[in-house]
């Protein structure tokens, strides 16, 4: 019974470091990593209706924000695969900010767009979005809830340079939320680019400094085996 359960349990170990993304672990083991990436959601629900409330005297720009949430956004995720639709939502986002320049109002509906985008691999549109956020994000907060999309998407583009200058870009920031993923996200692509000293550095620090992320602990360790 013991030989079958380390057997089993040696073949889970082996399937998740053969993925070639965290996210075929998390698809895995849904119920224990879920409540980590929750409380993320929460915080950018939060952060939206905080700098949403807070722009609040800017009546103009903030009613065009609200109609094309209700008209040009709610049509693109009544039908994100219809021909053109993620390139009419790229499109509509780039033209509020042609007229509304720097305006932090915008960020909550860039934040909601690149998601909806990214979320059906439309990734190309959910860079361009993402590149407005770059520019509007004013203050280390709004950095990073751009920084950690546009690290997602860099990757899932194939350009896994700008993910990790991205996410080294990350490390630099005075925010730290869930900062051992950060950590192990560039363990992951540096260990995929075959810097094997980077790669280890950075999921001894997830171990070492991350003690409180502990889904992300087990990874970096199970990484650290293979290394």
């Amino acid at each position: 019974m013991t030989t079958t359960t380390t057997s089993s349990s040696n073949r889970e170990i082996n399937e998740i470091l053969n993925e070639n993304k965290v996210q075929g672990f998390v698809a895995k083991n849904k119920i224990a990593v879920y409540t980590v990436f929750g409380v993320i959601v929460a915080a950018v629900l939060a952060f939206g209706m905080f700098k949403t409330f807070a722009d609040k005297s800017n009546v103009e720009y903030n009613n065009k924000i609200h109609a094309f949430e209700i008209t040009t956004l709610k049509d693109y995720l009544a039908n994100p695969t219809a021909p053109n639709a993620a390139k009419t939502l790229e499109s509509g986002v780039m033209n509020l900010h042609l007229e509304m320049g720097e305006y932090l109002g915008l960020l909550p509906l860039v934040i909601k767009s690149s998601d909806a985008l990214m979320a059906h691999a439309q990734n190309t549109e959910a860079r361009a979005v993402l590149s407005v956020g770059e520019k509007i994000a004013s203050d280390d907060y709004a950095k990073y809830f751009i920084l950690s999309r546009q690290a997602a998407v860099f990757e899932d583009l194939g350009e896994d340079k700008l993910a990790i200058e991205t996410l080294e870009k990350m490390t630099s920031q005075s925010v730290k939320i869930f900062e051992g993923k950060t950590y192990l996200d560039l363990g992951r692509l540096y260990m995929k680019a075959g810097d094997k000293e980077k790669a280890k550095k950075n999921f001894t620090y997830v171990v070492e400094k991350a003690k409180g992320e502990a889904e992300f602990v087990k990874i970096a360790q199970l990484y650290l085996t293979k290394l």
